[in-house]
């Protein structure tokens, strides 16, 4: 880590106040933005500390190849999911309570066991037993830095990523059988169809990356427990949204995902 405590503690504050003002800010200053991922880390844990919700999950993001270029990152990445930032479909939220709208959908895995620290990493099967269900998903994606995209990608990771919501379908208990990768994944935005994707998209398959965050976790600190929602990362291109709508993604076997946005 390069940045000092002092550093890191200034970044979060800063962070922390765009997001409790659910504004857009134009970056953070240049003598406290991350040189590093440990620097970005660092800061979105502290921010974690000052935000003092409850963590429902973590999710892994920059695992759709068109991402990893889009932020010049050549892995995913990590972040938590606050409670309050988790929703059962079907879902209403304000427009106002975000940032600018973008929505992804996602495959999302709802652990029945803990996956706790150890020495050596978790294998596919350890990982795929430790999961209690599976769900469709569709991420909020609201980054509090002006056009995210084009920032650092250091300084988005320190904004605990883009969470804006988590809004989750009923999903499945028996999922082991089916073809991941070529879930075909469609969202529709008031009732016309604006995105396609599969699961193929996910690091060739969500359960892969479903298994890089176990082990990343394990690795960090703190493991995965039982209950958590943790999504994978995008299916589909980024779709930007504005209110009025009401979008819906197509999940096949592991049926839909409603969000109203008004």
């Amino acid at each position: 880590m390069t940045l000092d405590e002092a550093a890191v503690d200034r970044a979060a504050s800063v962070l922390y106040d765009a997001r409790r003002a659910r504004r857009v800010i134009p970056g953070l200053p240049a003598d406290v933005a991350p040189r590093d991922l440990d620097d970005a880390y660092a800061i979105a844990d502290r921010l974690a500390e000052r935000v003092g919700d409850d963590v429902a999950g973590w999710y892994c993001a920059c695992t759709n190849r068109e991402i990893q270029a889009l932020l010049g990152l050549h892995e995913p990445y990590r972040a938590r999911i606050f409670a309050q930032a988790l929703h059962a479909s079907p879902a209403t939220l304000r427009a106002a309570d975000f940032p600018p709208l973008v929505l992804e959908c996602e495959v999302a895995f709802r652990l029945g066991r803990d996956l706790p620290p150890r020495a050596g990493p978790y294998t596919r099967a350890e990982v795929a037993d430790a999961v209690a269900s599976l769900h469709g998903s569709i991420e909020v994606v609201a980054g509090h830095l002006h056009d995210w995209p084009r920032q650092d990608v250091f300084a988005v990771i320190a904004d605990n990523g883009t969470d804006g919501a988590l809004i989750v379908g009923d999903g499945v208990a028996d999922w082991r059988d089916l073809d991941l990768p070529g879930l075909a994944v469609a969202l529709a935005v008031d009732g016309v169809t604006v995105q396609t994707g599969s699961g193929a998209n996910v690091l060739g398959d969500p359960l892969t990356a479903f298994t890089w965050l176990a082990n990343e976790r394990a690795v960090a600190g703190g493991g995965l427990r039982a209950g958590f929602t943790c999504n994978t990362g995008t299916t589909t291109p980024m779709h930007p949204v504005t209110a009025p709508c009401t979008a819906v993604a197509d999940f096949g076997p592991l049926g839909t995902v409603r969000l109203t946005i008004v």
